[in-house]
């Protein structure tokens, strides 16, 4: 018998076990390479890679919970693949009103209200979840395509994470300084690139926190309760620094 009020089945269980273990350790070991980077250039690849990947698996298995505290099924392979897709721009924007709608769900109703209104504010994370999306949905083959002389139109990866880069230093006024700073001090620059690095890395955590505490709180339902305390618990192995 299961221990959930709704009609998964215990292999589906499983098969949610599996997944969110997935999209966690994908998104923990992406912010520990980005966090960890000293140069852009070595590690854009593996960094988008793994958190583009980690952020749309998050995304799906926090709407398909949401989908069961309704529907009590999951949700079906056609609404991932046709309405879903690889968006992440939409998935995140409907992720994020979906809990905002479902709020009054939770045990500590501020303890959401807080994240959401800081998720909301955050000038940082339009624009990475924009280049992430970019990167999961086409980026990542960008010269690849223009090796085989079919250039993609929109503009490449590089480039968007440039404007995650951007929102970073304007956003943060000792950011900005440090940036001035480097410009006639350039050992400074292993500095600056670690706290830009860390502007980007800490924006996508608090987007996770998000997710994982509107679970806890109860807001995805039941199912996602012991799932947002899960979400967050990753391996030693990943989060200890070398």
């Amino acid at each position: 018998m299961s221990d959930f009020d709704d009609d998964l089945s215990h292999l589906q269980g499983l098969h949610l076990i599996q997944e969110s273990d997935s999209a966690k350790h994908l998104l923990a070991y992406g912010l520990r390479t980005l966090r960890l980077a000293a140069f852009h250039d070595t590690t854009r690849d593996p960094v988008m890679t793994m958190l583009s990947i980690g952020v749309e698996k998050l995304q799906k298995v926090a709407l398909g919970l949401l989908h069961v505290a309704e529907h009590r099924v999951w949700l079906p392979r056609r609404t991932l693949q046709y309405e879903y897709g690889h968006d992440l721009v939409s998935m995140e924007s409907g992720l994020r009103e979906a809990i905002r709608a479902k709020a009054n769900r939770a045990t500590h109703r501020p303890l959401v209200d807080q994240l959401l209104a800081a998720v909301d504010a955050d000038p940082v994370w339009p624009p990475l979840v924009s280049a992430l999306d970019r990167y999961g949905r086409a980026g990542r083959f960008y010269y690849l395509d223009a090796l085989a002389d079919s250039p993609q139109q929109e503009e490449s990866p590089q480039a968007f994470w440039d404007r995650v880069d951007r929102a970073a230093v304007d956003a943060d006024p000792d950011l900005t300084q440090l940036f001035h700073d480097t410009m006639t001090d350039f050992s400074l620059s292993d500095e600056f690139n670690k706290k830009l690095n860390a502007r980007a890395a800490d924006s996508l955590q608090q987007w996770w926190d998000l997710v994982a505490v509107a679970g806890v709180q109860g807001v995805l339902g039941d199912r996602g309760k012991g799932w947002g305390h899960d979400i967050r618990t990753v391996g030693r192995q990943v989060i200890e620094s070398d």
